[in-house]
């Protein structure tokens, strides 16, 4: 089918991510197919980022968006397809690629945190065709494999995946042999979610206050219950910060602190246990209140 044709049907599920086969129709090579993956930025419950051009062909994404692009990169050149498989949108992670748990318990992908299925099953997809030798340039890890149409069909059979396509001249057909890909999984992949950052917390409602002296004898004469509450948001400010105690460490000290290692945890009970911290924390009496007593 050609490309045009296909961007005319426009079906839905294309907007998904896929796997496809495609071939431009020019003379100098004339059985080099290009085996690629759309969608590759499509993951669940997110903004779709895999938006090709500014401009009314926006809203096609997916494979619909990328056969947009090869139809503007071809012309005057014909471009035809012959088959796609729908991929779910999913984050995953390969075993090279290392993972986290982020604040809400999620696994997340550290290494590659944009890992989509898709480009998984592309991996996938290169390694069935090199094994049977399709690769066009050999010394070129690129997407374009040579063989007949049919047998690069054959291989994406043997993906796993949703749907596979097939495209004639005037209609597409889901294929009836895709059995859902070969049981063997080639690449031990993990499903992993967008890592969610922790929750900031909301800061305290403040009020600057600036008043003169002026100002304050006004306030005093004039208002002495709004004079008594100033003065007492003051003295509590103060008491707050009274209450704040600084202890001078060396700076391996600190660090061992910071590691929360068996020397940073004594380091922190023997700050607790020092008579000096107990004489700061412990509440002021005055010595009258204590002759008293």
């Amino acid at each position: 089918m050609d490309i045009e044709k296909f961007l005319e049907l426009r079906p839905d599920w294309a907007q998904s991510p896929a796997l496809y086969i495609v071939r431009q129709m020019a003379t100098e090579n004339p059985g080099a197919h290009r085996c690629g993956a759309s969608g590759t930025f499509l993951v669940p419950n997110q903004v779709d980022l895999d938006v090709p051009y500014r401009s009314d062909s926006a809203i096609l994404k997916g494979l619909l968006g990328r056969m947009v692009m090869y139809q503007n990169y071809w012309l005057p050149i014909k471009g035809h397809i012959f088959a796609a498989l729908r991929i779910k949108r999913a984050l995953v992670a390969e075993p090279q690629q290392r993972t986290g748990e982020d604040s809400q318990g999620n696994t997340y992908n550290i290494t590659r945190g944009n890992q989509t299925l898709v480009l998984t099953r592309e991996k996938e997809f290169h390694q069935v065709l090199d094994s049977r030798g399709y690769r066009w340039q050999k010394d070129r890890r690129n997407e374009l494999f040579q063989a007949p149409a049919k047998e690069l069909i054959a291989s994406l059979r043997q993906i796993r995946g949703e749907e596979l396509y097939l495209f004639s001249k005037d209609s597409i057909t889901e294929d009836p042999n895709y059995r859902g890909g070969s049981r063997r999984e080639r690449i031990a992949i993990q499903e992993t979610q967008p890592r969610q950052q922790p929750e900031r917390a909301s800061r305290s409602p403040s009020l600057t206050i600036t008043l003169s002296k002026a100002a304050l004898e006004q306030l005093r004469s004039g208002n002495p219950t709004q004079f008594a509450t100033l003065l007492n948001l003051v003295r509590g400010f103060d008491e707050e910060r009274n209450k704040t105690t600084t202890v001078r460490a060396p700076a391996k000290d600190v660090e061992d602190i910071r590691q929360q290692n068996d020397r940073g945890r004594q380091l922190i009970d023997a700050v607790r246990r020092s008579p000096r911290l107990a004489a700061q924390e412990a509440p002021r009496r005055s010595a009258r209140l204590a002759g008293r007593n």
